[in-house]
């Protein structure tokens, strides 16, 4: 189907009519493809199947209150990414292909059903469907979390998106301040927009490489808020306090004993999966 014929009413609602700040939006950022992945979430429900989307197009969807921050950047949508379950690969492979879409074969086998890449053959969108988890320096699952938002990942599943990569670029901080705007923590205001706490704390208490390399980086957002030239002191601080509550849970929390034995190895061996490996495996 070509991007724009079944047009998804929420793109509008979230994107201002294609006006940002009372300005037409720039075309070049692509945001047809926000369509196109809010279409594809929708078929694919009707028929069953579960996609979620991540990446830049989820961040965006997810933060409709600081939507003009992401206009700072300027950074057009290249392609669309989803979380799904390996369980629905063939479902999934056979209504992607009805769209149009030409699936890449090698990366399929490569990584044994655990990656699609597809090709739209008139739009030319790139769509990368990441089965059961997203591990590229650590792992971010993905089974049994679909249900908790839709037409994305969770907010928390977002932040750990970012904050597991260990060469980390400014893209990715800004990203993490709109998110962290835009969202509280879910032990000061529950809900089902909030960044899960608890599921993180759970998560760094027993994987100490994971937890290195999210508490690094998440330690280093504050230092890129005057990327926003619109963002005010009362939004620094919000992210701030978040920030430094979020950190002061995961600190106190009881670590493990196999997460206190690998700390005290620490950096002098790898801790994480490199991303050219596992690129060379797909």
């Amino acid at each position: 189907m070509a991007l724009g014929v079944k047009k998804d009413r929420r793109a509008d609602q979230q994107f201002g009519e294609r006006y940002v700040n009372g300005k037409p939006a720039d075309p070049s950022l692509n945001l047809e493809f926000v369509d196109e992945a809010l279409n594809l979430v929708r078929d694919a429900e009707e028929k069953g199947i579960r996609l979620r989307i991540l990446g830049s197009v989820a961040y965006r969807l997810q933060c409709p209150n600081n939507l003009h921050l992401f206009q700072d950047t300027k950074r057009a949508l290249t392609d669309v990414d989803f979380g799904a379950e390996k369980k629905q690969n063939r479902a999934i492979r056979e209504f992607l292909v009805e769209r149009g879409y030409v699936p890449d074969e090698g990366i399929y086998m490569a990584s044994e059903g655990g990656r699609h890449a597809y090709l739209h053959k008139d739009t030319g969108l790139n769509v990368d469907v990441f089965a059961d988890e997203l591990y590229f320096c650590h792992r971010i699952p993905f089974k049994g979390r679909l249900d908790l938002d839709s037409p994305t990942i969770c907010t928390t599943d977002l932040l750990l998106e970012k904050m597991q990569i260990v060469q980390i670029n400014l893209k990715d901080f800004k990203d993490t301040i709109v998110l962290m705007l835009e969202h509280p923590l879910s032990h000061e205001q529950p809900g089902p927009k909030s960044i899960d706490t608890d599921y993180l704390v759970g998560i760094m208490r027993q994987d100490w490489g994971f937890y290195y390399t999210f508490t690094t980086n998440l330690k280093h957002v504050p230092g890129h808020l005057d990327q926003f030239s619109s963002l005010g002191e009362e939004g620094r601080s919000v992210i701030r306090g978040r920030i430094d509550r979020l950190l002061g849970a995961i600190e106190t929390a009881p670590k493990t004993l196999g997460w206190k034995m690998r700390a005290k190895i620490g950096t002098r061996r790898r801790w994480y999966q490199e991303v050219s490996e596992k690129s060379q495996q797909y």
